[in-house]
């Protein structure tokens, strides 16, 4: 991000505001490339490169917005890759204690894969209060993973994992992916075989299904991964579906934006930004600083109304999108009984008058487009002559 953007994003997040503030930071690096994946990461050339990221790159990114995170606003943080893992406890530890105020964030998250997070890894995550670790899995077919040219795990060690966040007072989480071997139907016999193991001898408290991003897509298929989603929550019916109604009329919508299915056995009113089924770019409600840039990887960033991709898109209609499908998100936790208290924002973003003039000010300076809300909640569009 050039210099400018930086310090207007350090002005802007030390203003008091009614949504959720994040903090991403991204790890660009894993153990080796699976070819299924569509994320920014790349294999380590060396293990030096590994120290340098976390010595020398984090760190200098840590610094340039330190106003912003010494202002202690952030509701959350979330480490994605690429691999967090990949880091040594030592590394990771470091990390930690040099991001001003990480303790203090309440909810804390962390990507992991099976293959380089141990015990020690999972032990540290305790002692620095994480809520929730995810492990990417995939699925436990070896075949599959083999040909993904991703490493495969045994289920005992899944189950020890689990078992020791539980006892941590951690969700676990495990990622599938569906269709990841022919991206046909016939893919689905696999999908159960793994959806009968989590759910009945790994037992996570989450499991979070996608759908491949290289398999084509089709009406069929998606509702056909939703038949067996339904088949096994009624088989296991200690798990629920806490995003998504599962329903026939949100088939399209659901092929189109590649929707995500989160099944859970506790924490059902957990709220943290990727919840929702639909992976937005940027989600509704939440102002994001993303640390981690490196190389080609360009970490995202917004903070009401104004996005890292301003000059690309139309904001009026980028908007409506983002409150359209968190309106439906609320409304699906609603029809399913499930509290979505967490997850709602104030129609009012800023906190007093004072917070919304600085607001102004930050944009007047720096020649930035945005979208006013309205106090009847509508949005105006910046004329084109502001663009920058």
């Amino acid at each position: 991000m050039p210099k400018d953007r930086i310090e207007e994003m350090n002005r802007l997040f030390t203003i008091e505001n009614n949504w959720h503030d994040i903090l991403y930071i991204h790890t660009p690096f894993c153990v080796q490339k699976c070819y299924y994946c569509v994320y920014s990461s790349k294999e380590p050339s060396d293990t030096g490169e590994l120290d340098r990221f976390y010595n020398r790159v984090l760190p200098q990114q840590v610094e340039l917005y330190r106003p912003a995170l010494e202002a202690g606003a952030f509701e959350q943080v979330y480490f994605g890759g690429g691999t967090p893992s990949i880091g040594s406890p030592s590394q990771l530890e470091k990390t930690f204690e040099g991001i001003p105020g990480f303790k203090e964030i309440p909810v804390k998250l962390t990507e992991t894969s099976p293959f380089t997070v141990t015990e020690e890894h999972l032990e540290l995550y305790s002692r620095y209060g994480f809520t929730f670790v995810s492990m990417g899995v995939q699925t436990l077919d070896t075949r599959i993973l083999n040909a993904q040219n991703r490493r495969f795990v045994e289920r005992e060690t899944l189950t020890r994992y689990c078992d020791l966040l539980e006892r941590y007072g951690i969700i676990s989480n495990i990622d599938l992916i569906f269709y990841l071997d022919t991206g046909g139907l016939e893919d689905l016999s696999y999908s159960r075989k793994d959806l009968n193991v989590l759910m009945s001898e790994i037992r996570p408290a989450s499991i979070t299904i996608h759908s491949s991003y290289m398999a084509k897509k089709s009406l069929e298929k998606q509702g056909a991964m939703i038949g067996l989603i339904k088949e096994m929550l009624a088989k296991y019916p200690e798990y629920r579906c806490t995003n998504a109604l599962l329903e026939e009329s949100e088939l399209e919508e659901d092929m189109t934006y590649a929707a995500e299915y989160r099944l859970m056995r506790k924490e059902m009113d957990f709220h943290y930004y990727m919840t929702p089924k639909i992976p937005e770019s940027h989600r509704y409600g939440h102002n994001m600083i993303a640390l981690g840039a490196y190389e080609k990887f360009k970490p995202r960033y917004n903070y009401y109304y104004i996005f890292d991709y301003m000059d690309k898109y139309s904001f009026k209609s980028l908007l409506k999108k983002y409150r359209f499908i968190y309106d439906n998100f609320l409304n699906t936790r609603d029809r399913l009984g499930l509290s979505s208290d967490n997850y709602k924002v104030p129609v009012h973003f800023f906190k007093n008058e004072a917070g919304e003039e600085v607001f102004k000010q930050v944009i007047k300076d720096a020649r930035l487009p945005h979208c006013a809300p309205l106090r009847g909640g509508s949005i105006v569009e910046p004329k084109r002559k502001d663009l920058v």
